[in-house]
Parts: structure tokens; C-alpha cells; sequence
């Protein structure tokens, strides 16, 4: 008796449901009934998306709510310690770079802001020539020091330029440059303080006149004309340099690597014959 009570009264609310959709629809045209049946349709969806997402978000709740909480309050724990530990392997790296050993160091002056060819030149070719046991890794090159042509007797200099010349001096006067591709200007600049190296001193009196006409004369402290450079028509260096530039080699009394020097001008005399 019961079932079927229950199965009239469910009748009942059925035929009572279709009625009141059927006076829902009354006087609409066809098109307007299909459209309102579309659009039950469509929120009947969202309702059932909705109800999905909060069955997701009560299971993934309180592990989001963990991972929020730890973010929120351990993130500077975490962020601090780890910007902490980056830097110092930066510069622990930077300092074992800096100081490592050294065939060779090299400083291009004066040159062009790229110079693809010349860097491969000197850490392949000239690495080649020598037949030593070494690497690009053992010849550090510095290539983006300009120097201003102090021989017009210009004075005031860009704050860039004076930054590049206190650059290029300390490494003179510390002995971290070897050699020196650079002007005449330089060279003749640091002659007169007694800080370039006598070529006299690198190669033998007949190498010299061999090489007469490529040799740079300049003068040192007492007034006196030595030799200290080379010139180098070298067409990986030329290239380098501006079409008006002439490019000379030079060595300093502070090297602590003079036959290497001595060496890497030989190489760049080689490509210049």
C-alpha cells in the first residue's frame, strides 16, 4: 500500500512538473521554446560544473591551504638563504676564474665592438702555432677597453673613458696584462713611464732587424728612443680595427709571462708576412 501511495504521489508531482513546464512554454513560438530550451540546458551544465569544482576543492583543500600556509609564512626562510647561496657560488666561482694560472693575457684596445675572428684567431690559431699543452680556458682575453687619443692633448674625457683607462692601467701596473694589441698613443703613453719592455729584451738583435720596418720606437723616461712594439698588418687584426687604425703589439715590464709575450708577437709577425 505504501509503494503504491508513494508511486501516485510521484505521479502526481511528474504530471505537476510537465504542467507547469507546459504553461512555461504557452505562447511562445518555436523558435523562442527551442531557444529557452538551450539556454535551461546551458545552466543546467554550469550547475553541474559548479558542483564538480567544490567536490575537487574539498578534496584538494586542506592540502592547498598547507602548501598557501607554507608559502605565505616560510617563503623568506626559503627565498633569503637560497639568494644567499647563488651569490656566493657566483663569486667563489668569479675568484677561481679570476685567479687561476694563466698562459697568457691579452688586452685589445681600441678595437671594434665585435671581433669574432680576431677571439677565435688567438684562442684556436695562436694555440696551434705554440704546440703547447694548452687551452682557450689558459689565455684570457679583454677586448672592450678604449682608450682616447691622448696625443692632441685632450684632457676631459667621458666618465666611460675614464673608467676603460683606469681599467687598462691597473692591469698594466698589477702585471695581469701580458700584451697588448692597441695605438701608438698608448704605447707611447706608457713608454715614457718605463712600463713597456724593451723589445730588446724579448727577442735578439738579428730577429730585430729582420724586423725593421714593423718595429715601433717611442721613448722612455730619459728621453730616449727604444724599441717597444710592433706593428701588425695581420689581416685578422686589421679587421678588427678601424680602416684608419694602425695596430701595434707591446709587452710590459710587469708581465710575469714575457716568453709567452714574446711568442704571441712572433705569431702575430708570422700572419702579418
Amino acid at each position: 500500500m505504501e509503494k503504491k501511495k508513494r508511486s501516485e504521489n510521484e505521479t502526481e508531482i511528474e504530471e505537476k512538473t510537465v504542467k507547469e513546464e507546459a504553461d512555461e512554454f504557452e505562447g511562445l513560438t518555436d523558435a523562442e521554446k527551442l531557444l529557452l530550451a538551450k539556454e535551461e540546458r546551458f545552466l543546467d551544465h554550469e550547475e553541474e560544473e559548479e558542483v564538480e569544482e567544490e567536490e575537487d576543492e574539498t578534496a584538494w583543500g586542506n592540502f592547498k591551504k598547507k602548501i598557501g600556509f607554507f608559502i605565505d609564512y616560510y617563503k623568506w626562510f626559503v627565498i633569503i638563504p637560497a639568494i644567499i647561496i647563488v651569490i656566493a657560488i657566483v663569486m667563489i666561482t668569479s675568484y677561481i676564474s679570476e685567479s687561476r694560472e694563466r698562459a697568457l693575457e691579452l688586452s685589445i684596445v681600441n678595437a671594434k665592438y665585435e671581433i669574432p675572428d680576431l677571439m677565435y684567431a688567438v684562442e684556436h690559431d695562436f694555440i696551434d702555432y705554440t704546440g703547447e699543452n694548452i687551452t682557450g680556458n689558459d689565455i684570457r682575453i679583454v677586448y672592450d677597453l678604449q682608450y682616447p687619443d691622448t696625443s692632441t692633448g685632450q684632457e676631459a674625457f667621458t666618465q666611460a673613458e675614464n673608467v676603460s683607462m683606469q681599467k687598462f692601467n691597473a692591469s698594466v701596473i698589477t702585471g695581469r696584462v701580458d700584451v697588448a694589441l692597441t695605438e701608438f698613443w698608448v704605447v707611447n703613453d706608457y713608454s715614457v713611464t718605463d712600463a713597456t719592455l724593451d723589445l730588446r729584451e724579448l727577442f735578439d738583435e738579428d730577429f730585430l732587424k729582420d724586423h725593421e720596418d714593423r718595429v715601433y720606437y717611442a721613448r722612455d723616461s730619459s728621453g730616449e728612443k727604444i724599441p717597444v712594439a710592433f706593428y701588425i698588418d695581420a689581416k685578422v687584426v686589421k679587421d678588427a680595427y678601424p680602416d684608419d687604425a694602425k695596430p701595434l703589439v707591446v709587452s710590459f715590464d710587469t708581465s710575469e709571462h714575457k716568453e709567452e709575450a714574446a711568442r704571441f708577437m712572433r705569431w702575430l709577425l708570422d700572419e702579418s708576412d
